[in-house]
Order: C-alpha cells, then structure tokens, then sequence
C-alpha cells in the first residue's frame, strides 16, 4: 500500500497519501473520521520507517549477510527482487544512512536495558490510545505514558526504572510549568531532536511543545528586534546630545547671573551674600 522506491516520508505524493487513507476509511468507521486523518498519517509514517528499518535489522544485519550478498539473495515476502534491490542499492550502502543507523544504534546503546519499555512491537501511541485515554482526547502525563510503558503487571520491574519515574514525578511536582521537553531534558539529560524520552518513536516533540517557529520566522522577529533596537539607541543618543546642550545653557545662564552680580555689587560697593544674590535679584 505503500510507496517502496522513496527515499524519505516526504517524498511520497499526495495523490498515494489518499490512497492510503481511503484504505483506512474502507476498513473503518467512525462520524469523525477526518479529525483523525492526520494522526493516523503520521503514525503511518512510523510503521513505515519502522518497516524498512526492520528489513535491514531482520533480513540483513541479524543474517550476518554482507549488502552485496543481500542484494543478490531472494526478497523478503512483499516486495520483489526490484524493490528490495533498490532499498539496498538506495537506501541502505548510501554513506548517510550508515551514518545515521551508527549513530542510533550508539544511542540504544547509552540507554539503560533496565529503563527500557516493555510494550514489545505495540506502539506508544497505541498504549495512549487504549490504556490512558487516548480515545477519549484525554492527553496523558508524561509520568502516566512512562509508568504504563515500563510496568510489569501493576509495579515497575526493578530500581531503576522506580528511580526514574520517582525523579519525574517530584521533577513535575516541584515545577509544575516546566514543558514535558524540559521534565525530560533534566530527568535523562536527553540531547535527542527528533523525539521525546519515555514517549517512543511515534511521538516527537512538536506533539507536546507544539509547533516551533520556523527559521525565516525567527529571522524576521530578530530583524525586527534589532531594528527596535537600533530605533532605541538612536533615540538614547538624541536623548544625550539634549541633555548636553541644556547642560550647556544652564551654566551659560550661571555664568552670566554671576557676571550681572558682580556688576551690580561693584556698582552699589556693597557685599551680597551669595544666599541672597538669587532672592535679591528675583525681587
């Protein structure tokens, strides 16, 4: 049903994106059916990625075969001998995908067997669906998804799992307006980009921060505070030339009272305190 030569998610069109979503309407019903459509769009873009993962990890990786032994042997079931070429070919000897599979593969390393979820192939967003809610709009804690993805039976299976969930729950209960992204960034030090710890691979962090501003937006609000910026400094500095040029005729105006009183006292031959020169003068 879906797409085999594509290189990423993107790049499937969307007239074959209607397709799969008419599969889904064909196969269930419901009078809000469209309010899921993006939802369960994405979460078909994760069993995808999942999928093709799977194919290198289970057919590949886990039979010791090299690409090129691969690329000759016999296709997993669903796709033909020019499908699974083409992943190999395309997908898989390309330099950054290797990269890349390194580089998660470092991070499932780093992470603790004992923190692991024990949901096996169920999907978190399945768990959220049917354990916490899910069906009923309620938006679980990220306290509530770690407990139910990591539980055995009804207790947590070992120390330190219990450890982790009880830093989460005093974490949240000491600063309620901390994000769920910033629970996690300070309970698992988590460095990730692309999704949140304790929520699995179908949830990223735009779906519990929301969307972030892009770029050019940020770009622009920058140019703007710069510019609001600079409108302020050059204000400061007429401020500053004013300021100067008052100061300038304040003591032009002192030097000429003093001038004037001078005159004056030299004049009547009399001595005027300086504490009345002003009052006298006033009068």
């Amino acid at each position: 049903m879906c797409p085999v030569k594509v290189h990423k998610w993107a790049d499937i069109g969307d007239k074959e994106k209607e397709h799969m979503w008419a599969a889904v309407t064909d196969s269930f019903t419901n009078e809000n059916m469209e309010a899921y459509k993006e939802h369960v769009l994405d979460h078909m873009k994760e069993l995808w990625r999942k999928w093709r993962s799977d194919l290198l990890r289970y057919k590949i990786i886990h039979k010791k075969l090299t690409l090129k032994a691969a690329y000759n042997a016999s296709p997993p079931d669903g796709l033909n001998k020019s499908e699974w070429q083409w992943l190999i070919k395309e997908i898989f000897s390309k330099r950054e995908f290797k990269e890349r599979s390194a580089r998660n593969s470092n991070n499932r390393a780093q992470y603790l067997k004992e923190l692991m979820p024990r949901t096996g192939s169920k999907p978190f967003r399945q768990v959220i669906w049917d354990d916490l809610g899910g069906n009923n709009g309620k938006k679980p804690s990220l306290v509530d998804v770690f407990y139910s993805t990591r539980k055995k039976g009804t207790q947590l299976p070992n120390a330190e799992t219990t450890q982790k969930y009880e830093e989460l729950r005093e974490t949240m209960a000491k600063d309620p307006s901390l994000s769920q992204v910033e629970v996690v960034q300070q309970v698992f030090k988590s460095k990730s980009r692309d999704r949140v710890v304790g929520f699995g691979g179908g949830i990223k962090l735009n779906d519990v921060r929301g969307p972030q501003p892009s770029r050019v937006e940020l770009q622009t609000k920058l140019n703007a505070a710069n510019k609001h910026n600079e409108v302020l400094a050059n204000r400061v500095e007429e401020v500053q030339a004013e300021n100067n040029e008052m100061k300038e005729r304040v003591s032009l105006v002192e030097s000429r009272m003093k001038m004037f009183q001078d005159a004056l006292v030299s004049q009547l031959n009399v001595t005027i305190p300086t504490s009345q020169a002003g009052s006298e003068m006033q009068e």
